[in-house]
């Protein structure tokens, strides 16, 4: 993991700010007003600091608004011979949609090993 520079400035909410007093500036604008508080940020990191800030928080990580949303019942996915490596895509999906309702990997890998433990 790479280590925070601790400067004490938190460019993005800098900008943050600088966008709450000046709505309607531009990234350039707002990064040379940047560089002459001593912060040094491009345009284009600007611009990815306000796109990010118009997104709902709500969407953002683990809870997102996909839960309230009604689940389309599942397709049953064709059986992938064992002789060849080939996967369907209907698999893969499926192996996804598992793995979501899981919580991750690892929560799928578990319950694949206690069901194997089961058919055993």
């Amino acid at each position: 993991m790479a280590k925070k520079k601790s400067d004490g400035v938190n460019k993005s909410q800098a900008i943050r700010d600088y966008y709450a007093a000046n709505p309607k500036a531009k990234p350039m604008e707002v990064a040379e007003a940047m560089k002459a508080q001593g912060i040094n940020v491009t345009a284009q990191f600007v611009s990815t600091v306000k796109s990010n800030s118009k997104k709902s928080k709500t969407t953002r990580g683990r809870a997102s608004a996909k839960k309230s949303v009604a689940k389309k019942p599942a397709k049953r996915a064709t059986r992938a011979s064992k002789a060849t490596s080939e996967v369907s895509l209907d698999s893969l999906l499926n192996a996804k949609k598992l793995v979501e309702e899981m919580g991750g990997v690892e929560g799928a890998r578990n319950a694949l090993s206690v069901l194997e433990q089961l058919m055993d």
